[in-house]
């Protein structure tokens, strides 16, 4: 019997995870995301012939996918973090899927499972950052990271209005179906693990709703919110009523 075992080369020249790894992933995940950011509501909008309605719509959405995220903790307990990430990834493809039967059953599922994919991409690769990447080199790593985003959130949007308008709604969707998939293949090919030296605590987790008052005890904390928040509530008005704007304009020629 034959002691040899020939071992894959590429295995262990595979270099370890740095800012380009997360930058590269976030990169992909902001063109899947990005790619129909300005065609959902233009398609909310020829399905529900209503602005106020559609504005209903997108606060259901939000605070549904809002429970999803406060919960998101349990489930990354639950299951392993790269399940909990390659979830995420599919749920923007099935959301595509959705999406294409252009029906008010089909808006509302595909939403919902653009919310819950992105909250659960977003979340694990905040934890896979925290693991791999240093303190004293955060600041550099956030910083690339966004300014590859830039790349996608600009031209994403117009790509996606470029297809939607010239080649239907299954081009603008299956383009996002086919970032999803290269944004699968791009995170098992990095084979991200979680830190050795992290090891989780033997006391029982709290449940997240009993962390909120403790949350908004904090002045730093309440502040940071509302920065973030703030900045949400500006990138979903222009993102959602831009579109209807500019569509209702040009309708009305």
């Amino acid at each position: 019997m034959s002691t040899h075992v020939r071992h894959p080369i590429w295995l262990p020249a595979l270099r370890a995870a740095d800012a380009r790894t997360f930058a590269s992933l976030y990169a992909v995940e902001s063109f899947a995301r990005a790619t129909v950011s300005s065609v959902i509501p233009i398609q909310a909008y020829e399905i529900l012939h209503n602005e106020q309605i559609v504005s209903i719509l997108y606060t259901i959405v939000a605070l549904l996918g809002l429970s999803v995220t406060l919960f998101m903790p349990m489930l990354i307990r639950r299951f392993a973090r790269r399940w909990v990430y390659t979830a995420g990834a599919c749920l923007l493809a099935i959301g595509s899927l959705f999406f294409v039967t252009h029906t008010l059953a089909g808006q509302l599922a595909g939403m919902l499972c653009r919310v819950m994919g992105a909250s659960a991409l977003s979340i694990t690769l905040n934890l896979y950052i925290m693991d791999h990447i240093r303190k004293t080199d955060f600041m550099q790593a956030e910083s690339l990271r966004m300014a590859w985003s830039m790349l996608a959130w600009t031209g994403g949007p117009t790509l996606g209005i470029f297809l939607y308008t010239r080649f239907g709604i299954y081009a603008a969707h299956g383009a996002v179906a086919v970032f999803a998939l290269a944004l699968l293949a791009l995170f098992w090919t990095y084979r991200l693990g979680d830190n050795p030296s992290i090891r989780p605590g033997k006391t029982r987790p709290a449940n997240p709703l009993a962390n909120i008052g403790r949350f908004v005890a904090q002045p730093r904390l309440r502040l940071a919110w509302l920065i973030a928040f703030g900045r949400s509530c500006f990138w979903t008005t222009f993102f959602v009523y831009g579109p209807l704007f500019m569509g209702c304009t040009f309708a009305a020629r």
